[in-house]
């Protein structure tokens, strides 16, 4: 199942404010369960 508009502005955002390079990861082609996997990983290191 491909990830949602809102899960992929997310990741999008706490990748952008982490420092990563968005370009390295390739939303289209990630299931809904991996971007939400990242989320959760991307907003442990936030805190």
């Amino acid at each position: 199942m491909k990830p949602t508009m809102e899960q992929i502005k997310y990741a999008t955002d706490l990748l952008r404010k982490l420092g990563y390079d968005v370009a390295d990861y390739d939303f289209e082609k990630m299931t809904r369960a991996e971007v939400s996997d990242l989320i959760d990983e991307l907003k442990q290191e936030w805190e």
